[in-house]
């Protein structure tokens, strides 16, 4: 790094603490150097003079918006570049040039026991979160993250999850505090008392959850309902059309005296009431546990929601690790589910996943079965055929790399999914 790229009057020496170090290795005249990644400005060193050869130059990183990555940072001006790009190969690099950046928790509130909320950085937007939950000052426990969103101004927003426990709400109340490894204070800290609670309030949060299940089974069999209904009023419309137009042929055959012998069965009356009869309230028929091809869900769909991270590619395709537990939406929440599969690519940390599934809260029978060449496939059988709008996977084992010693990674990581998909009985 100490000798010039050929072209460019500068040499890169390294960063530390959202510093970069150049050295003037030609002379060049420019009102100042700016850190440029895909057209943002990050930081801004003006140059009331040209700088000597051999001069060192630094210049600070305000900030590091969210882009899609890879991405390189330019040095120089809007037309020329005056040393060579940086590349950002991943959200690590960003970190080890910007640092972790500030992390805040907003928008807190519980809902049926479920504490929702949002992780914004506006520092080092790539950076990515490893948030986690201290309940009652002594149990941690990760919070389920959403899918990140840009706000206007680059800063990166992640929602997050962390559904509550009966057992978390003790005589004296439940306390909360939301941290991330790379910031020693608290993001937030939450306290509920009761301390004249009744023994059924131990039971309330536990009754919430149920409540949102149970509205959102009942929301998708409002939807599958309403889906029933436009069919069979499509279809009795269909044969009372048919009706009207056949019947109206008959008696201009009638009129037209082109009826058959006289000796002979009247032709036209056999058929109007064969057509008759098949215009007879139709009958639902009952749904049976067959398996058909259903919706497909690739890790690239936002139907991945909570408690996944990023999407990564190698020479087998997409993916994501799932860290303890995850949940993926139903594409077709009005029909009714049969079986999901759920397509493993690796396992973390021991040799077989150890995985449960519940469907919209109800727990499902699950079946692990080997495909070959170190991939797996999880079965998951419901008791019986019924919409489902959410399936959440929970994984006894998520260690990460960091703690097994093989990587820098503290992700916590169970498996690598690459796809899911939901079979609908017929």
């Amino acid at each position: 790094m100490d000798q010039a790229p050929e072209g460019f009057p500068c040499t890169l020496l390294g960063s530390s603490e959202r510093v970069l170090r150049l050295r003037c290795a030609a002379a060049f005249g420019a009102p100042g150097i700016t850190a440029f990644l895909n057209g943002i400005e990050l930081g801004h060193l003006p140059l009331p003079a040209p700088p000597r050869i051999g001069d060192e130059l630094r210049l600070t990183l305000g900030r590091m918006p969210r882009v899609a990555l890879p991405a390189e940072i330019r040095l120089g001006t809007a037309e020329h570049d005056l040393a060579k790009a940086i590349p950002l190969a991943n959200a690590a690099d960003a970190v080890a040039l910007c640092g972790p950046g500030l992390w805040r928790a907003e928008k807190l509130t519980l809902r049926h026991g479920v504490l929702h909320g949002d992780l914004v950085n506006a520092d080092n937007a790539l950076a990515e979160p490893q948030p986690f939950a201290r309940v009652n000052g002594s149990l941690s426990r990760p919070l389920l993250l959403g899918q990140p969103a840009t706000l206007p101004d680059g800063a990166a927003l992640w929602p997050f999850q962390l559904p509550l426990q009966p057992e978390d709400l003790l005589e004296t109340g439940l306390s909360l505090t939301l941290h991330v490894p790379t910031q020693p204070a608290p993001l937030a800290t939450l306290a509920w008392s009761c301390a004249d609670a009744e023994p059924q309030a131990h039971r309330l949060m536990a009754l919430e959850a149920r409540l949102e299940e149970a509205t959102q089974a009942h929301a998708a069999g409002l939807a599958q309902l309403a889906a029933e209904q436009r069919r069979l009023h499509l279809e009795q419309q269909a044969r009372i059309d048919a009706f009207i137009e056949y019947a109206g042929a008959l008696l201009l055959d009638r009129v037209a005296a082109t009826a058959s012998r006289p000796d002979a069965p009247d032709v036209d009356l056999v058929a109007l009431r064969a057509l008759i009869a098949s215009a007879a309230p139709l009958t639902l028929e009952q749904r049976t546990a067959t398996p058909t091809p259903g919706g497909s869900v690739l890790p690239d769909s936002p139907q991945f929601s909570f408690g996944w991270h990023q999407l990564e590619r190698d020479a087998g395709g997409e993916f994501r690790w799932m860290g303890a537990a995850a949940s993926v939406t139903n594409p077709s929440p009005h029909q009714a589910v049969a079986e999901v599969l759920v397509h493993l690519r690796y396992v973390h940390g021991v040799s077989l996943p150890a995985l449960a599934a519940t469907l919209d809260g109800a727990a499902a029978a699950t079946t692990l079965e080997d495909e070959g060449s170190s991939t797996w496939r999880l079965r998951i059988t419901p008791a019986g055929p019924a919409p489902c709008r959410t399936l959440r996977l929970t994984s006894a084992q998520h260690a990460s790399p960091a703690e097994l010693g093989t990587s820098a990674d503290t992700r916590p990581l169970s498996v690598a999914v690459s796809r899911v998909e939901f079979l609908f009985a017929t």
